[in-house]
């Protein structure tokens, strides 16, 4: 055999002995060296978070119509976005036809109290005079034209209180403290009986109107708070006023009300996501870094009595910031690997350091 092949042999069983010396030697000192740090699996209490989107919205919007047909608009005393107080007054109809009406019914009940007067005093006199002067008849004409007088009289007065009434009706008022959300009305607009002139936010108090999963609403319960956020990414705050009784058969979908409070910037119309803060609840977590993945499915390293590491799948539930929930696979006072775990093989001995105080008050 030629002395360079002869070399190239030796040198190439050379290097590959020492591979397997390093190879042993690293193998050796894992299964007495590796030192990782462990911890308990523990319930936590946790609070769940249900996430829907929806639009803002008022709390309750008062339309403000018409009550009388044919006047003209006088005067417009609101605007939109104005905040206004209950029997605050928000616009004026022309008034002069209506109050030469009452001018007219009031003459009207002067005269009929006038022909009434001398109605009674007619009977008085008739009954007062004795001895048959006047006739039955006579009598009974006289008591006749007092019932009538009284009834024409009651009559020329409840026109005259209804011409009153329509009166106080050109005096478009608010009913409910709020804020003005639209307003139609427009100064000589001739107006009709049910005429929208102004839409108020009662109170102006507004609210989201989030669409929330039917798996998730019985979760949702009134007071739970709540964050907003909108579309530039800001976030306030509300509580959930109320869970609407009904589901939207073709969504599936229910809708929650959540009170804002009266400081926000939402405006309604607005897009909206609502997170729902849904309580605490005990659940078994683990840090998401004990977390390893073995073809593709998540899996954990327990650590037996004897200091030996053994791969466990798991079924892995919510995630949370720096935490995970177990659903399957583990158990209270179970030991976990929590860093090192991503260098470990199954069955190999390591080296456990309990995990710090402030890793064992870790919450998700």
């Amino acid at each position: 055999m030629p002395a360079h092949i002869q070399t190239w042999t030796l040198l190439s069983f050379t290097l590959l002995l020492l591979m397997t010396c390093a190879t042993s030697s690293y193998a050796a000192d894992r299964s007495v060296a590796l030192t990782v740090t462990v911890d308990t699996v523990r319930e936590t209490q946790i609070s769940g978070t249900i996430v829907g989107t929806g639009t803002v919205a008022a709390w309750r919007e008062m339309p403000i119509s018409s009550e009388v047909s044919g006047l003209a608009i006088v005067e417009i005393r609101a605007d939109e976005g104005d905040t206004i107080e209950k029997g605050q007054t928000l616009a004026r109809l022309n008034q002069s036809v209506l109050l030469a009406q009452i001018a007219q019914h009031e003459a009207a009940v002067a005269e009929t109290e006038a022909v009434l007067a001398n109605a009674l005093s007619d009977q008085k006199r008739a009954h007062a005079i004795s001895g048959g002067v006047l006739s039955q008849q006579v009598i009974e004409q006289r008591e006749t034209l007092v019932k009538t007088t009284t009834a024409r009289l009651a009559s020329a007065r409840a026109l005259l209180e209804e011409t009153k009434a329509r009166l106080d009706q050109t005096e478009i008022v608010a009913p409910s403290s709020g804020i003005v959300a639209t307003r139609n009305a427009t100064l000589g607009q001739v107006v009709q009986n049910g005429t929208e002139l102004f839409r108020l936010i009662q109170d102006g108090r507004i609210e989201v109107n989030a669409l929330v999963p039917e798996a998730d609403i019985f979760k949702v319960l009134p007071q739970q708070s709540a964050r907003i956020i909108d579309p530039m990414g800001r976030v306030s705050h509300g509580s959930v006023r109320l869970v609407a009784p009904v589901i939207d058969a073709k969504t599936r979908m229910g809708t929650v009300r959540v009170a804002l409070s009266a400081d926000t910037e939402l405006k309604p119309g607005m897009f909206a996501r609502v997170e729902i803060e849904t309580g605490g609840m005990a659940a078994l977590t683990v840090p998401l870094k004990a977390l390893v993945w073995r073809n593709g499915k998540p899996a954990v390293f327990t650590v037996s009595d004897t200091g030996t590491a053994i791969l466990k799948k798991i079924t892995a539930g919510r995630k949370f910031s720096s935490a995970v929930e177990i659903m399957q696979g583990l158990s209270a006072g179970d030991r976990i690997v929590v860093d090192g775990a991503g260098l470990l093989i199954d069955g190999e001995k390591i080296r456990a350091n309990v995990a710090s105080v402030q890793t064992l008050m870790r919450t998700p």
